[in-house]
């Protein structure tokens, strides 16, 4: 007998290949996904297609989440196009087929299911792609993969770090009447999970049942893929065994939020009995567990007996009309005593049941169970018991590992924030505004002619003196350390780490929840004291912190070498910081926001950041042809979310922050698109917001604005201003702002493209009421320009359209 040494493939690893294969995602399977291919600018990213073939199902996928499309899970795609199939319905003869009843949905042929569509990318994705696949799904409220089945690897696979990123604002009911709110990470919020898992075949729909439990009256929403969406009757062939995970958060109006606290619903796909590790998990961690089944059976008996030792509460849904009604009865008598079985732990259901009827009642069973004080458990809680089990976890790789606790080694000596920036990280405090700001009243004197006066001269000396006697903090010292001479990995790891760390010592910071409170205050009686506003905002920036400000105190130490070397204090051969700029520009080229702007001082780090860009163009190999887009707002108008939608980036937009000075990200255009964009990648800058509260009374205010405005449009090929169309007066001052500066560009003979984004905008039925507003728009736009130019001592009379090419239409 011939023996084959070729190993058996398992029927999962099999069908993981026939489900790659189709998909055209073989060679991902070993090299990752990454962001850089996701956010690669390319001929697909300039219009809205349509997928014609399986293999652009993922890309599509992965362009539709990233800009936060709900269609995205859609895996219906077009053959033909519209026009031809009306053809051949034209050219259809007379009479009915009897094939009509031997018809079936060709689509379940030809397509793929959501779910397997989602396995396939995630699988074939990096740690970090995953986790902004999650996070955009999250912000699309779709359910979010829990537990992925064992399909390239012999475990399950919890995907903790996949959802690190995710954090979640709510009002529970015990603070709507002060409108507090609580915002945390979602892996560590605890809350009761509810799970939902299937015995058997069943006769409905879990899933959508599921979407009308988790839906506010008259606001469906399908959080779950069910057999009734866009290719959802396709069978499975990777995809069971998933644990999905969706959840409910109230916003603190009582005759509407289903439920008074937060709680997440889990949904195993597939049967329990061929997936009992997954609902072993699920029986650990949840609260109540439903069970839906047709009937019960000795099979089914003899697996729930072996539950006895559970302390979870189960519940059954059951079909009233399949059947062996008295043998079900007789086995859930004897499960009784063993699960703690009441009537009332029995839902029964049938086609001729009330849906609405039959949700709501499931709904305040939920509610009943959530006021029974269950067991409160977080994400990061669950793999602590899976890992029990034996359950992978995406977070346990040695590289994630080894970053975590080189980030707590700094952030665990962070206990008062204030205190810290000020001992720790000295370079950008009193010292660093001092000096910048009397640079900056250098400067201003050079420009119009003048020569500083030597006091001036002096205190510049001064301050570089203590400036120079400053030394480099252990917690500096040990954050160059996480990024230096170590892998992509472990760079991405470590800076991901660095912010989740740093952003949840500032949400269980007490003091800066006071200043949040204070600061809304303040802002209400704002008129009669602008000052105690801008005092207040000065605090709350000392009392937070960020991964920025480590590198911001970086470029300020680079800085100061640079000078040493140049006064002849320090030889080039002692430098310690030579090598930052070329992990800075890394950093870059990886997709990370850099600052361009210090936003605390309004400063530009000319040497640093000159160094930066030159390392930047080096690591090119000289291909660095940039289009540079900007956006110009007013303050808490979505800007960076309107850039993050836009292109998948990551500027930050937690609440609470609002963007303070500029920060630039760069995205990678592809070869073969290239010679038709004209450029090798796109240079974004996101902005502080104009008109800031803080600021606005005071009295260098508009000159703020104006430095900030021509300095972004000056680098700029492309502006985007972005308005709120229903604060007519701010939008005024902001246009009055950019017009300004076009001015001042028209001087230079720089014409940067300009896109005016008008948000809230009334209904596009309303087309005269809108091309009303817009000529008003233009009318407004060319006072403004008249007005700007006399302030400017510009001869002759100046229309918008001499500024900029500005058409009301488009």
């Amino acid at each position: 007998l011939l023996h084959s040494t070729t190993p058996l493939m398992s029927p999962c690893a099999r069908d993981l290949g026939e489900v790659l294969s189709k998909l055209k995602l073989q060679k991902y399977e070993s090299r990752k996904l990454g962001m850089n291919d996701v956010l690669e600018i390319n001929s697909g990213s300039l219009k809205d297609w349509t997928p014609r073939k399986l293999r652009d199902l993922p890309w599509h996928f992965l362009r539709k989440v990233m800009a936060l499309n709900v269609t995205a899970r859609s895996t219906s795609f077009r053959c033909g196009a519209p026009h031809d199939q009306g053809t051949r319905v034209d050219e259809e003869e007379q009479g009915i087929d009897e094939q009509i009843f031997f018809f079936s949905d060709s689509d379940t042929k030809v397509s793929v299911n959501p779910l397997d569509l989602l396995c396939a990318v995630l699988l074939c994705s990096d740690s970090f792609l995953q986790q902004e696949i999650l996070s955009k799904m999250s912000m699309c409220q779709f359910a979010l993969p829990l537990l992925l089945p064992a399909l390239d690897t012999p475990k399950c696979n919890l995907m903790l770090w996949a959802m690190r990123d995710i954090v979640r604002k709510w009002r529970p009911h015990s603070l709507a009447e002060s409108r507090g709110f609580r915002e945390e990470s979602l892996v560590l919020t605890a809350m009761p999970t509810i799970s939902f898992v299937r015995m058997g075949s069943c006769s409905f729909s879990k899933s959508k049942l599921l979407n009308e439990v988790l839906s506010p009256s008259q606001q469906h929403h399908d959080f779950f893929i069910h057999q009734d969406l866009s290719s959802g009757n396709v069978p499975r062939e990777i995809a069971d065994g998933l644990i999905e995970i969706s959840w409910f958060f109230p916003g603190g109006r009582k005759n509407l939020d289903l439920f008074s606290e937060p709680v997440a619903v889990t949904n195993l796909r597939g049967d329990i009995e061929s997936h009992w590790l997954q609902f072993s998990f699920l029986t650990e961690v949840s609260s109540a567990v439903f069970i839906f089944a047709e009937n019960i059976t000795e099979r089914e008996y003899t697996l729930l007996s072996s539950l006895k030792e559970s302390t979870t509460k189960y519940y059954f849904i059951l079909n009233r009309q399949a059947g062996r009604s008295s043998e079900t009865l007789a086995f859930l008598n004897r499960l009784a005593p063993v699960l703690k079985l009441k009537n009332s732990h029995m839902l029964m259901k049938d086609s001729s049941t009330n849906k609405a009827k039959f949700v709501e009642k499931l709904q305040f069973t939920i509610q009943s169970i959530m006021n029974s004080s269950p067991k409160r458990i977080g994400i990061e809680d669950m793999a602590v018991i899976a890992r029990e089990l034996g359950i992978q976890i995406d977070e346990d790789r040695v590289e994630c590992q080894t970053a975590s606790n080189c980030v707590k080694e700094i952030t665990t000596e962070i206990k008062d924030v204030a205190y810290y920036k000020q001992e720790r990280l000295r370079l950008q405090g009193d010292l660093w505004k001092s000096l910048a700001k009397v640079e900056k009243e250098m400067c201003r004197m050079r420009r119009q002619g003048d020569i500083p006066e030597s006091h001036l001269r002096e205190k510049v000396l001064e301050l570089q003196a203590q400036w120079n006697q400053c030394d480099i903090s252990v917690g500096t010292m040990k954050f160059i350390t996480g990024i230096e001479k170590r892998s992509k990995v472990e760079v991405h790891s470590f800076l991901k780490w660095m912010r989740f760390n740093l952003e949840n010592i500032s949400r269980g910071n007490k003091k800066l929840s006071l200043m949040e409170n204070k600061y809304k205050e303040e802002y209400k009686t704002g008129g009669n004291d602008p000052k105690s506003l801008s005092e207040l905002e000065e605090l709350f920036s000392a009392s937070s912190l960020r991964v920025e400000h480590f590198m911001r105190e970086l470029g300020q130490f680079y800085e100061t070498e640079c000078t040493k070397v140049k006064e002849g204090i320090k030889a080039n051969w002692q430098r310690r910081f030579i090598h930052v700029p070329d992990i800075a520009a890394d950093l870059i080229v990886e997709g990370f926001p850099m600052e361009l702007i210090d936003g605390d001082v309004s400063n530009i780090p000319l040497q640093w950041v000159t160094d930066v860009l030159t390392q930047l163009h080096t690591k090119l190999g000289g291909r660095s042809r940039m289009l540079v887009l900007t956006v110009l707002g007013g303050q808490s108008t979505g800007k960076s979310t309107l850039l993050n939608t836009m292109f998948g980036l990551q500027f930050a937009v937690s609440s609470g922050r609002c963007t303070r000075g500029a920060f630039m990200s760069l995205i990678k255009v592809a070869e073969n698109f290239r010679q038709e964009l004209g450029c090798d990648f796109i240079l974004v800058i996101d902005t502080e917001g104009l008109k800031a509260p803080e600021l606005a009374k005071l009295e260098d205010s508009y000159e703020h604005d104006n430095e900030l405005a021509t300095l972004v449009i000056g680098l700029s090929d492309i502006t985007i201003v972005n308005m709120a169309m229903s604060n007519a007066t701010e939008m005024q001052h902001i246009l009055q702002i950019v017009v300004h500066t076009f001015l001042r560009m028209r001087e230079v003979r720089h014409k940067p493209y300009c896109q005016f984004v008008h948000q809230n905008i009334k209904d596009v039925s309303a087309h005269e009421q809108n091309t009303r507003d817009m000529n008003r728009l233009l009318g407004q736009l060319n006072e403004i320009t008249k007005a700007a130019g006399r302030m400017e001592k510009q001869c002759r009379e100046t229309k918008i359209s001499d500024i900029m090419d500005y058409d009301p239409q488009k």
